[in-house]
């Protein structure tokens, strides 16, 4: 009896060990952005969450883990799964892997509506749980895609913005791009002297024309201080 009771209790400590494992991200906010038809091979146009998931699409079909396959298939992204609603409701939300999850479970349709509402994206391994808002979706082939999700709370603002803010494509003849720049700001370019370029104000997701500098290399510049280094050519 007092073994079997023992084992019970073993058995009780385990479940809830597991059951409190998980976690649940609920730090500053971060927009990811993939244009159309750009190169899901590079860093700028992944999301990488943690050294196993990285989140991208190619010019069609779905979201993959490029950290772990070479592209979609049905199953993808490997070692996710996907939820309608937020982290609050975790207890009743239902997962599915992202294609059943946003086709046949979709309660707004299918993917081409996958802007509708609020998903709980889980990595499945890390048993990290993270909140996530597609922003649009292309979905006639090109194969961008944006979405807001929660970040890592136990991560300074400034390193997160470091890590995940990029300029591409690098190099550039006309137009670039700032990569995961949380809000619209002011942003200047000065030449390899440091004689300013110029300055203007960007806005999230919007192309900013170097075709008329001189080819070299140049730093940007953004309100935040963050300083990113970009070649024209």
């Amino acid at each position: 009896m007092k073994t079997k009771t023992t084992l019970i209790l073993l058995l009780f400590l385990s479940f809830n060990l597991i059951g409190n494992s998980q976690t649940i991200w609920d730090g500053p906010s971060v927009t990811i952005t993939k244009a159309d038809f750009s190169d899901w091979n590079l860093e700028e146009n992944q999301d990488r969450i943690t050294p196993t998931v990285w989140l991208t699409r190619q010019d069609e079909q779905g979201q993959f883990n490029i950290a772990q396959e070479s592209g979609y298939v049905s199953g993808s992204p490997v070692d996710t799964e996907w939820g309608w609603g937020t982290t609050a409701d975790i207890g009743s939300i239902t997962f599915y892997n992202w294609r059943d999850a946003t086709r046949n479970n979709n309660p707004y349709g299918n993917h081409e509506n996958i802007t509708e509402g609020p998903m709980v994206l889980h990595l499945i391994t890390d048993d990290i749980y993270i909140d996530l808002q597609y922003n649009y979706w292309t979905s006639q082939g090109g194969g961008g895609f944006s979405y807001t999700r929660s970040s890592d709370p136990g991560l300074a603002i400034n390193d997160f913005e470091v890590a995940k803010v990029k300029v591409y494509p690098i190099p550039s003849k006309g137009n670039i791009f700032i990569a995961n720049l949380m809000q619209n700001q002011n942003i200047i370019v000065y030449d390899m002297l440091g004689k300013n370029i110029f300055e203007r104000a960007f806005e999230i997701n919007s192309p900013i024309d170097i075709s008329s500098l001189d080819n070299g290399i140049y730093f940007l510049k953004t309100e935040n201080n963050l300083t990113i280094r970009f070649i024209k050519n």
